[in-house]
């Protein structure tokens, strides 16, 4: 049940984060030719491919348009430039607004889909050859990569043969290198040969610093308070420990603004050098309690999700993500009537859990400072391992 809530939570918060927009100025065109200026929702390339969220100037309310409503949209400051194109992506002709890269002898556009992206050929007398870059996580078998293997030999030779009256561009061609700057560099060096009135390529580049993805490292401290610690092989398996403990870390913080306003993914490591937790025990019919020790180490490596709200100097925070953690150096003692009565050590053990935290963040500059407090469980079915822990945590990114 209360995984259930705790899913049902993260799922509504994801939903809320999504559906904020990212506007950044820019202008439609529409069907007609004229352009309307005003403010563009900048998410994926993905979601743009298929819809264009607009604001006109002056005017609250805002419209979505489809592939086929408007002739195009583009952002300011020689931003991203989409434009309705009708393409072949998966078997069937279907209206997209395609990314538009390059325009001149040989025009070039990209349609991404999921973790995919489709770049389109299109040669000024209208033949047009697809090649598509695919990501690894798309292959779901050793058969499908053989298929996609032979895709790739396929399309390579019908882009080449599109490409024959410039050796140049057919001699950089290349199926190690499918990035975005090889191919617009492939189709420039096609135009420059095949143009013959001196007429330069549009080379619609996507230079707008502020939508970059923004890139932290970050240091951190904090302190854990365990109120419910046990690990498998420790001698008393119905007790559970409690205690506290220091950590440092290091970790990546990279922002996913297109895709989640103020949002971010984090990855971290976190070190916490062994620490004794002390333990009372009755034992039945003894004259007194049985005093038990527990010494373990940890290395931690998170990953989640990082919500930030409004652009205040200082704003609130939310996170959550899952973890897995690492005990180093278990031992275990007990003391009865000054005797030890158990001296026990064992190998590396490791649990997964879950995390969620909330807090605040201050801008420092072009950096950052956090204070946040977390709370982490173990998950039902982790390995070796069963805690609950609660975290007060301050880092520093820059």
């Amino acid at each position: 049940m209360k995984k259930s809530v705790l899913f049902f939570l993260l799922a509504v918060s994801a939903t809320v984060a999504m559906a904020q927009t990212n506007p950044k100025p820019g202008y439609i065109i529409t069907n007609d030719g004229d352009t309307i200026r005003g403010i563009i929702d900048f998410r994926t390339n993905e979601r743009l491919s298929k819809q264009c969220d607009f604001w006109p100037e002056g005017d609250s309310e805002g419209k979505t348009y489809k592939p086929g409503d408007i002739e195009g949209f583009r952002f300011d400051n020689n931003g991203k430039y989409f434009v309705t194109r009708r393409l072949n992506l998966f078997g069937s002709s279907q209206l997209f607004f395609a990314e538009f890269l390059v325009q001149g002898k040989m025009n070039l556009y990209c349609v991404a889909d999921k973790y995919d992206e489709y770049f389109f050929f299109e040669r000024e007398d209208g033949e047009m050859a697809q090649l598509t870059s695919r990501a690894f996580l798309t292959s779901s078998s050793i058969q499908d990569e053989k298929e996609r293997l032979q895709e790739k030999k396929e399309q390579y030779g019908k882009v080449k043969l599109l490409l024959k009256d410039s050796w140049k561009a057919v001699n950089d061609m290349s199926e190690d290198n499918m990035s975005r700057k090889k191919l617009v560099d492939v189709v420039r060096d096609y135009h420059n040969d095949v143009c013959t009135d001196g007429g330069s390529c549009m080379v619609y580049e996507y230079k707008e610093e502020s939508d970059k993805m923004s890139t932290h490292v970050k240091i951190f401290t904090g302190f854990a308070y365990y109120s419910h610690e046990r690990t498998d092989f420790q001698n008393l398996p119905d007790e559970n420990y409690h205690g506290g403990a220091f950590e440092v870390g290091i970790g990546v913080e990279v922002g996913i603004e297109r895709a989640m306003k103020g949002g971010s993914v984090e990855l971290g490591v976190a070190f916490s050098p062994k620490t004794k937790f002390e333990h009372h025990t009755n034992v039945l019919g003894g004259h007194e309690p049985s005093l038990t020790s527990y010494e373990k180490g940890r290395v931690t490596f998170a990953i989640g999700v990082v919500k930030r709200f409004g652009k205040a100097k200082i704003t609130p925070l939310v996170r959550g993500g899952g973890f897995y953690v690492l005990h180093f150096g278990n031992h275990e003692t007990r003391n009865y009537l000054s005797k030890t009565i158990v001296d026990v050590a064992w190998d590396n053990t490791s649990h997964y859990g879950i995390y969620l935290g909330a807090g605040a963040q201050m801008a420092v500059g072009k950096h950052y400072a956090r204070l946040h407090a977390d709370w982490y469980k173990s998950l039902e079915g982790s390995d070796k391992g069963n805690m609950m822990k609660w975290g007060l945590t301050a880092e520093f990114a820059f």
